[in-house]
């Protein structure tokens, strides 16, 4: 049984853990505490609800109840396990890309540039439909030619994620099989919203690096604030922003993409603690997507008087402006009603400088740097918060190792917002870096921060067109040091099959077999060239960061990589 002593590396969380004990507040912490201990079952993917004759485990102590009753062993149970979180994630994907892109082709919104949002719409849905070969051809040819092999190329949603739902059904499938068509379904998820990134700079005009102000110290003290929790459609949020800042109300955001030109939505907190702010008294409405949204929020709300407008309702209405307008009256409304309430906001907040992109930075410099030896490699943060570490610190250790060690640091999403509020995405901030990653990052820009927050996907798209090499040529892992979210795991197997190293915490639910777990390693290592390792033992984070260190500094034969 292991409880979580130190719940967070953020001062500014850490000011309301005592108030929230002296209140009787039931925060994620405790609630995780209440669950253990956990199903071993469940947590090593020997466990199957998938029909109404379940629910089935293998045991592994046991003569009997080795398969489930329609005869899933062990290996196919673990491997399905992935699959299940591949397909949710997958569909958190395309949900996402479905809200965007109804709202600009129903004219909700008008595109900065509208011929190459409308051939952006037309891939996406070609895409979606059948495919779409035209879509691929952004992407290195040494990635697709694998994928054709390997039979993963996306043929749109009926082929790639409806027939990988039917493998839990039931069928004739091995791991290996089970495996590839996970990797197909989250291909097709991650592609499209890698092309919603795109029309988001043909709609809004690409984003530029931009100085953005983190933590809770961005609230502001006497006037309303509204916060936006989750991946709100981005035609919404902008009409949000527009009609508030007439009024000269704040709206800033909690697990949201913060920067949507012109606006900036200063990003409060991060996953692990999006319960603190309520307690602030100084947020007065919500208006919150389903994905990265804990249902917790509902009880703490009605504690501290906080609206909540949910987006995604039955009756939701068609009409954006008009959802915006109701949304800012709430708003005013919650706040006069809230007048009474104290507000106790913590001075924290760093500056971060955000949305750095194959634009702004020249990859073939960084591929140089690889070459010449200035740096022995390249990471990826990715991912959110996961309850089970002390909140931030995994980011933290892991981010402060590498930055020593000659390691180029990229960061995006959630893992930017952790960083950010520890000052490694600042310019302004001197933070220890080894003299050739320092070099290097002179060379990229001017005041560069230490670590760089650029799109993963749009990061690896650059690199390997940087010298037209594979990606798994390249001393380049990607680090989710505290991942949560099923479409974290879609992301990370995308990873995989682009031909990246990833190590991903806490462990995936495929440990009870040992096929599942060779597959993930050295099936994907042979078939992609990337791999997703597999460490069971339990270790601090500089023995996490050290894994890559020993896997950059091994010789060929040893890494089975040819970077040296």
């Amino acid at each position: 049984m292991e409880f979580i002593q130190k719940k967070t590396a953020d001062q500014a969380v850490e000011h309301f853990l005592f108030k929230a004990v002296d209140q009787e507040i039931s925060l994620p912490w405790d609630r995780f505490e209440g669950q253990l201990p956990e199903c071993g079952f469940c947590e090593s993917g020997l466990s199957c609800r998938d029909c109404l004759q379940g629910p089935c485990i293998s045991h592994p102590f046991r003569s009997q109840s080795k398969v489930g009753v329609c005869g899933k062993d062990k290996d196919i149970l673990a491997v399905q396990s992935l699959l299940r979180l591949v397909l949710k994630g997958t569909m958190g994907n395309l949900d996402q890309v479905n809200d965007f892109i109804e709202a600009v082709s129903t004219g909700q919104v008008e595109p900065q540039n509208k011929a190459l949002a409308e051939e952006i719409i037309k891939d996406i849905i070609a895409l979606l439909h059948n495919g779409n070969a035209e879509a691929l051809k952004s992407l290195p040819q040494a990635v697709t030619d694998k994928w054709a092999a390997a039979g993963v190329t996306p043929q749109g949603i009926a082929q790639d994620v409806i027939k990988a739902t039917q493998k839990v059904e039931g069928g004739i499938t091995g791991v290996e099989e089970t495996l590839l068509w996970t990797i197909k379904a989250a291909l097709m998820g991650c592609i499209a919203k890698a092309l919603t990134g795109k029309l988001k700079g043909a709609v809004f005009g690409d984003a530029v690096p931009t100085p953005v102000t983190v933590n809770m110290g961005v609230l502001e003290k006497d006037g309303i604030n509204i916060l936006i929790y989750g991946p709100v459609s981005p035609v919404l949020k902008a009409k949000v922003a527009a009609k508030a800042g007439e009024k000269n109300i704040k709206v800033m955001g909690v697990c949201t993409d913060p920067l949507l030109p012109p606006y900036i939505f200063s990003a409060v907190t991060n996953y692990g603690s999006q319960e603190i702010p309520f307690m602030t008294g100084a947020v007065d409405l919500v208006v919150a997507a389903d994905q990265y949204v804990n249902p917790s929020l509902e009880g703490i709300a009605k504690d501290w008087k906080v609206k909540i407008v949910p987006v995604n309702g039955l009756k939701k209405t068609d009409d954006l402006d008009a959802f915006a307008d109701e949304i800012i009256k709430q708003a005013e409304e919650a706040h006069n009603i809230r007048r009474d309430v104290p507000r106790d906001i913590p001075a924290d907040k760093e500056t971060a400088m955000l949305g750095y992109s194959a634009e702004t930075v020249d990859a073939k410099k960084i591929a140089d740097a690889v070459n010449s030896g200035k740096i022995k490699g390249i990471v990826i943060f990715s991912g959110s918060n996961n309850v089970k570490y002390a909140q931030d610190t995994e980011f933290k250790v892991i981010v402060e190792e590498f930055l020593a060690k000659d390691i180029l640091c990229i960061s995006d999403g959630e893992a930017s917002i952790a960083l950010a509020k520890y000052g490694f995405l600042n310019p302004e901030k001197e933070i220890a870096c080894s003299d050739g990653l320092k070099s290097v990052l002179a060379t990229l820009g001017d005041k560069m921060p230490a670590v760089i927050d650029w799109s993963a996907a749009d990061f690896l798209q650059a690199l390997a067109g940087a010298e037209g090499k594979a990606l798994s040529q390249y001393p380049i892992g990607a680090y989710f040091a505290e991942a949560n979210r099923s479409a974290e795991v879609a992301k990370a197997v995308t990873m995989v099959a682009m031909g990246v190293s990833v190590y991903f915490w806490p462990i995936l639910p495929i440990t009870g077999s040992t096929k599942a777990t060779d597959a993930m390693e050295t099936f994907c290592s042979e078939t992609f060239g990337g791999k997703l390792n597999v460490v069971t033992a339990k270790i601090d984070a500089r023995a996490k960061a050290a894994l890559f260190l020993e896997e950059v500094d091994a010789s060929p034969t040893m890494s089975g990589k040819d970077w040296k």
